[in-house]
């Protein structure tokens, strides 16, 4: 349903599985934000090159995630994960168009999480 109904009362609707969610934020946590996504802009890069080429990039998440430690996302304009899910499994599938539509995926890291303040911690001491 979402795919075709775009808008609700003047609100765009999106969905949360994708890259591209914007919360609003007062300036006090968008200054917040930048500052989390400096500090941890180094377990990002070491989480990136340990991952390869298996996600297209690692970035720090300051909206998206509350308790969670991680989220793989993907494109704006790819398939979602539950889309790619049902494709695979179609009868008639047509293995060419789902290379393209399915994309590489990006995680994102949650700087709030005990878990990756963890790693973080463990990445600085031991240089």
């Amino acid at each position: 349903m979402t795919s075709s109904l775009n808008e609700v009362d003047g609100k765009k609707l999106k969905c949360i599985s994708k890259e591209g969610v914007d919360v609003e934020q007062t300036e006090d946590e968008k200054k917040m934000s930048e500052e989390k996504k400096l500090a941890f802009e180094k377990l990002a890069k070491f989480m990136k090159e340990t991952l390869g080429d298996k996600v297209e990039a690692v970035k720090v998440s300051t909206d998206r995630l509350v308790s969670s430690p991680c989220i793989l996302v993907t494109s704006e304009w790819g398939w979602s994960a539950n889309m790619q899910k049902i494709m695979k499994h179609q009868a008639l599938r047509d293995d060419s168009m789902s290379s393209v539509m399915q994309g590489k995926k990006t995680l994102e890291i949650n700087p709030d999480n005990n878990i990756i303040k963890t790693l973080a911690k463990k990445l600085d001491s031991e240089e």
